[in-house]
């Protein structure tokens, strides 16, 4: 059903299972297999499942969790036993759902996060809608005289390598001389 919840949004919408238990994805497609036909927006879930969905047979749930990192979802729902295990190797989705009883729907409409969350796999770089994104912010940097001695020398090469001496010389300036 948490396949379903996601292909019923429209045709274009995608749901992958990323699993390294053979059995269970043939439990799923029995299930979807079954299930399908009673749902009231079944040709747009099927159109979704038959286009763009996918039951992806991994070879452990290392590997899901690289996969998934890749594919960046919008909603991720990590349904294992232990899903605090897989947790730190998820790095890139927009909300990650923890456990067996912790379906999308409930973040959707009343677990509490935003759900204003990076689509089409723009997880890798972004995250949900936040208070951050309502606030100016600026970033300050202060570089000690010493500090200066090293990050200028490095100020300095990466500018000339990109063409940019007046950048190059602005860092130059502040060296000591060597005696």
């Amino acid at each position: 059903m948490d396949l379903f919840s996601q292909a019923e949004h429209d045709e274009l919408a995608q749901s992958i299972l990323l699993c390294p238990d053979a059995a269970y994805i043939d439990q799923v497609q029995a299930s979807i297999d079954r299930l399908l036909p009673e749902m009231p927006r079944r040709e747009i879930i099927s159109k979704s499942l038959n286009d763009r969905g996918a039951l992806i047979l991994t070879r452990s749930m290392e590997e899901a969790c690289q996969i998934s990192n890749t594919i960046a979802p919008e909603h991720l729902e990590v349904s294992s036993r232990d899903p605090h295990r897989w947790e730190p190797l998820l790095k890139h989705a927009g909300a990650i759902f923890l456990g067996a009883y912790t379906s999308e729907s409930l973040g959707d409409y009343c677990a509490g996060p935003n759900h204003v969350l990076p689509t089409s796999g723009t997880a890798r770089f972004s995250s949900p809608l936040g208070v951050y994104d309502f606030q100016k912010r600026s970033s300050l940097i202060e570089v000690s005289e010493t500090g200066a001695q090293t990050l200028g020398q490095i100020a300095s090469v990466l500018a000339h390598g990109e063409g940019l001496q007046a950048h190059a010389r602005a860092a130059e300036m502040r060296l000591q001389a060597k005696p």
